[in-house]
């Protein structure tokens, strides 16, 4: 004890005290803070670990692409690659992105892109055009990675595409020197509301506008919109002996030109198209987008389309060409808005309404028409040979009657002097010209139906979409009433849909 009679470790205030000094009730006021403080934060580690199990959405786009003058013997000189959810394919490679400014809110991201081994200055070869084929999402997400947050700006985005084609070019060239292969290119990568595209060489990119006095899209002034059609080659990926500039030969660049648009919606903003510099050489930016504006949300009739006027135009000048291009043409076309799914019942709401005529189960059903041609490359495609009429077709062109069709159905309504107000009225408008197209053209029995059953397919769940195979059920479940859906595929061949009901 001290000369005041205590004994120093309560410090005079009754043993009720800490070793600081504090009373016991403020420790332990503080210790409950703290323990609350520390259940907050396990909490929200817990909430941003969930978060990132939920997988990003992909983009609310349709996308397509197709190749000609490819005859299986050899590597073709044009590639594409449609990389539809690129969020998914980073979360399988343990790559997480920057996730402010454009990608706030785990932004959809999908990266299409082509490659052209014509548009170089040397021979054309197959080597650069599948390299790049393969690697350039890798290169692209590498450089994506590198963001800070906080970087995630269209000029750090265009920074990045820029330094992607860099990594990819001197990867080629280390890989293959001895290789003199080269490639032109033409990317969009999508990021929520927001695309950027990048061309290099002769290849083209093209972003359709709606102009706000009405009508119908042209090209957007900064992609694709008074852009003279280079005749030069300006710049590729890969060939080596033009990149050192050695024996005099000019120097080729390997940087794209790299441009970021806001999307409005798709009224404004319908749809965006990638060509190769065969492409580029006889259809320019207006033709293409005009072509293509024939094929709402279609685009892989809209891609079919385009490569048969390129085709044409290139036939006419065969007489001066050495040999057939090749031709490549990808299409993007950007949807509206999706519907927010409803709420969970909390059971006070009235009983549901009872399932439509047809319906099976109690399930959704849709009822759809269609035209079915035979493909050679369907697997069921002998099962339906007793009521064919012809013999399966190559798939080129099957899907080229289809489009053909699809345009008789649809040149009556632009000329329509009393255009159909509902969906139903729709059906009806189209419904004796399908009958004579289906007739003529589908190998499917219901083509024999009488009337307005002609080629009906009847109610049909979403179950029954996918026992018809290929893409159908994708193609089809999508459609609202009275709307045509781009090519679908199924184990018979390829069909033209529409959705009566």
């Amino acid at each position: 004890m001290d000369d005041g009679g205590h004994s120093g470790f309560g410090q005079g205030r009754g043993g009720n005290e800490g070793m600081s000094g504090a009373p016991m009730w403020q420790i332990k006021r503080k210790m409950a803070q703290y323990e609350a403080q520390r259940e907050t934060l396990v909490q929200e580690l817990i909430r941003e670990n969930e978060e990132k199990k939920v997988p990003a959405e992909a983009p609310n786009v349709l996308v397509d692409a197709i190749a000609s003058g490819l005859d299986g013997k050899t590597k073709p000189l044009v590639r594409h690659v449609l990389v539809k959810d690129l969020n998914r394919v980073a979360q399988m490679k343990g790559i997480e992105f920057p996730t402010t400014d454009i990608f706030q809110g785990k932004a959809p991201m999908g990266l299409y892109a082509l490659f052209d081994g014509q548009s170089c200055i040397g021979t054309p070869g197959p080597v650069a055009a599948e390299y790049c084929a393969r690697n350039l999402h890798v290169k692209v997400m590498e450089n994506l990675v590198m963001l800070k947050q906080g970087s995630g700006t269209e000029p750090f985005i265009k920074a990045a595409i820029i330094k992607s084609f860099h990594d990819l070019d001197a990867d080629y060239l280390a890989q293959k020197p001895e290789v003199q292969d080269g490639c032109g290119a033409a990317m969009a990568l999508f990021i929520g509301g927001h695309i950027f595209v990048a061309t290099l060489g002769r290849c083209t990119a093209v972003l359709a506008e709606a102009p706000q006095d009405g009508g119908r899209p042209r090209p957007h002034a900064l992609v694709g919109g008074g852009q003279p059609q280079a005749t030069a080659v300006a710049g590729s990926l890969g060939e080596p002996a033009r990149k050192s500039g050695a024996g005099g030969a000019a120097t080729l660049s390997c940087t794209p030109e790299v441009h970021g648009v806001a999307l409005q919606h798709c009224r404004e903003h319908p749809f965006l198209i990638l060509g190769s510099s065969t492409m580029a050489a006889v259809l320019d930016a207006a033709k293409l987008v005009d072509f293509a504006t024939d094929f709402s949300i279609q685009p892989r009739f809209a891609c079919g389309e385009l490569l048969a006027r390129g085709l044409e135009a290139h036939a006419a000048a065969a007489a001066t060409a050495s040999a057939t291009p090749q031709l490549v043409v990808a299409q993007v076309s950007f949807l509206p808005p999706k519907e927010k799914a409803p709420e969970k019942s909390t059971g006070s709401e009235p009983a549901a309404k009872k399932a439509k005529p047809g319906s099976k189960d109690g399930r959704k059903s849709m009822r759809f028409r269609h035209i079915l041609i035979r493909t050679q490359d369907a697997p069921g495609a002998k099962q339906l040979s007793a009521s064919a009429k012809s013999k399966a077709k190559p798939r080129a062109e099957a899907e080229g009657l289809l489009r053909e069709a699809l345009k008789e159905l649809t040149k009556d309504l632009r000329v329509a002097t009393k255009a159909p107000k509902t969906p139903n009225d729709l059906v009806v408008f189209q419904g004796k010209k399908f009958s004579e197209l289906c007739r003529k053209l589908s190998d499917c029995p219901t083509a024999q139906k009488g009337g307005a059953m002609c080629g009906d397919l009847g109610w049909v769940n979403t179950e029954e979409l996918s026992a018809m195979g290929g893409n159908f059920r994708e193609k089809a479940e999508s459609l609202t009433a009275g709307q045509w859906g781009d090519v679908c595929s199924s184990d018979q061949g390829v069909h033209l849909v529409q959705r009566v009901a």
